[in-house]
């Protein structure tokens, strides 16, 4: 009986480690995750230096994928933040708002207030695009009367500080054979497009939301575009910790190769931004929201 009882003390006290261990290994792995969730509520800066045809600077701070989230009371954060990088011109790259959603105020107020820091320019993302044929109307005219200047499928050339310049917009796969329509008429006008933007001797500047084609496909290599503005990615949504890898990317899947970066290639850099929102059913977890500031600098002469 005694040698019973014995046995029966060390089994309960080897169960009682045994939830202890567990117990302070969940607190852990609880602590960490929080930790990495709330570490991504918070705006962040990522700056660049990009050698161009620039026979001076231009700052551009680049937007993309607000998703209707909001930083601050009408987004007072994310405007002086902005402002506060001093930018030339400010582009915002798709799916600042949501497919679903009626409020188009979120939106309009930052184009609004941001308009006033420098010339906003914006191409549209594929929510935008659903939007617009749920709804039935179009966008264009509301982002425009906020003070943007909307290219989609379209460019303007300027001149910035001694700099020609041809910004333009589009959304979706650049170009054939991968293209977001299969309408042939629709096909021809984009590819119209495509051949009107890169005939220029200007630096090429493309706000293209949809990333897959640039550093997936390799087009970086393939066709002459300066710089291109991208998002979609959300970044990969979680990063894993020490590796940084990204968990997920639409249209790519699981343990995307590029999530977020610069990837240079013979004929394009493509400036990929993690975005500020998300859509995803999964949280922003070791990803902190991010604006991306790109100095297009002269390049030094060898």
């Amino acid at each position: 009986m005694a040698q019973e009882k014995r046995e029966s003390r060390k089994g309960r006290a080897a169960w009682r480690v045994f939830w202890r261990v567990f117990f302070s290994i969940l607190a852990l792995l609880t602590a960490i995750f929080l930790y990495y969730l709330l570490s991504s509520l918070s705006l962040s800066v990522e700056t660049l230096s990009l050698e161009t045809k620039a026979v001076s600077p231009v700052r551009i701070v680049q937007l993309t994928d607000l998703h209707n989230t909001q930083y601050g009371e009408r987004n007072e954060k994310l405007i002086a933040l902005v402002a506060a990088q001093e930018p030339d011109l400010i582009f915002m790259c798709g799916d600042m708002l949501n497919r679903d959603e009626e409020n188009t105020e979120i939106v309009t107020s930052l184009i609004s207030a941001l308009s006033s820091t420098a010339p906003v320019y914006y191409g549209y993302g594929n929510h935008e695009k659903t939007w617009e044929k749920r709804c039935g109307r179009s966008l264009k005219p509301l982002l425009e009367a906020a003070g943007a200047i909307v290219v989609d499928n379209d460019y303007v050339d300027l001149d910035l500080n001694g700099n020609p310049l041809r910004i333009g917009g589009y959304m979706g796969y650049y170009p054939l054979p991968h293209m977001t329509t299969a309408d042939k008429s629709q096909q021809e006008r984009e590819q119209a497009f495509f051949r009107d933007f890169e005939d220029t001797e200007r630096i090429k500047l493309l706000i293209d939301h949809i990333p897959t084609g640039w550093v997936d496909w390799d087009y970086v290599n393939n066709y002459p575009v300066d710089v291109v503005f991208s998002g979609h990615y959300h970044g990969g949504v979680m990063r894993i910790p020490i590796i940084d890898q990204g968990l997920y990317a639409p249209y790519v899947g699981w343990f995307p190769p590029f999530s977020k970066g610069v990837y240079s290639g013979t004929q394009a850099v493509c400036v990929l931004s993690a975005g500020l929102g998300n859509d995803s059913r999964f949280p922003r977890v070791n990803n902190p929201p991010e604006i991306v500031v790109i100095d297009l600098i002269p390049k030094t002469e060898e």
